[in-house]
């Protein structure tokens, strides 16, 4: 059968101006390009993983009764995304304009939250029901740190034997417990730079003594690496991007993009990738799916939306 993976967290109108050059302060630039497209780090997963064979892909979000709010319920259900809404019925989708530069390949993001409030853990389990049929949850480490940790807390309290991601971007209350109580954390460059590690080994390191299972440490074009409690022993690294650095951790590097035509949703493409070669059946081995994630995140950099090359998935 195939997994069944729900991810819980924000979705978010995304829209998307494409300039020559990114604009100096108090001038008029011509867009060339607009593009209005769903986003935030769950819309992005959710996008990703629907293009993927063999899982089941559900998504718990505030819904509101917007236009945009049903736009985001049809195309989701289109893609086979099974979507839980918490509805606020007065409630604005979080909007996010974001520019982007054909110059540099940077892209600038105004983000605006309105009246949308982040899902509460109550909100979560009444919505969701039975969590037993869940082989993976996902959960974003939003502002409400605490809530996301009472959250994932009750889930495995629930069904211990759910594995549970997390993506953390920020550093929100609760951090350093969190890294105990989910199986994956996923921890950004920046959290790890705002902690005071300057390179992914010394993260890796440093952040492993809070982990109770696993980290994942994304660095941009310098990869990603992974710590492992149970140790590296028993893996079977079977490409020369995988490198086995001691008994408890190893990284993959990045895959070489020489023309970056769209980084939005890139980190999102990572976590996607690595929750869906891990949840898999058959066991498939961890490096092989860091490898996927950084493989998937690199892909997304060649072109715009959250289109997947099938390619890719030939490890």
């Amino acid at each position: 059968m195939p997994p069944n993976i729900l991810i819980i967290g924000n979705i978010c109108k995304d829209i998307i101006y494409s300039t020559q050059c990114y604009p100096p302060e108090d001038s008029k630039v011509k867009a060339l390009s607009r593009d209005i497209r769903i986003g935030g780090n769950t819309g992005n997963i959710v996008q990703v993983l629907s293009q993927l064979r063999n899982c089941n892909i559900n998504c718990c979000v505030k819904l509101g009764s917007c236009q945009f709010s049903y736009y985001i319920k049809s195309m989701l259900k289109n893609e086979g995304v099974r979507v839980i809404g918490v509805v606020e019925p007065d409630m604005d989708i979080p909007e996010s304009v974001l520019i982007h530069s054909n110059e540099t390949s940077s892209r600038t993001c105004l983000h605006y939250r309105g009246n949308c409030n982040d899902l509460t853990c109550e909100e979560v389990l009444s919505a969701v029901g039975d969590m037993s049929k869940y082989d993976w949850v996902h959960l974003e480490h939003r502002r409400n740190g605490l809530e996301v940790l009472k959250l994932a807390k009750q889930i495995k309290e629930k069904r211990p034997e759910v594995l549970m991601s997390i993506d953390i971007e920020k550093i929100r209350e609760g951090f350093e417990e969190m890294l105990s109580v989910v199986d994956y954390p996923i921890v950004s460059k920046e959290v790890c730079r705002a902690l005071g590690f300057d390179n992914l080994q010394a993260a890796l390191v440093g952040l492993s003594v809070h982990c109770g299972h696993a980290l994942i440490v994304t660095w941009g074009d310098k990869g990603a690496g992974m710590w492992l409690a149970q140790g590296t022993d028993n893996l079977t690294f079977n490409s020369d991007m995988l490198h086995k650095v001691d008994e408890n951790t190893f990284t993959c590097n990045a895959f070489r993009v020489e023309d970056i035509v769209d980084s939005i949703g890139a980190g999102d493409s990572f976590s996607a990738g690595f929750i869906y070669c891990s949840s898999q059946k058959d066991k498939t081995q961890l490096p092989e799916s860091l490898l996927l994630a950084c493989k998937l995140a690199a892909s997304k950099l060649k072109h715009c939306g959250m289109t997947v090359d099938p390619s890719v998935l030939d490890l």
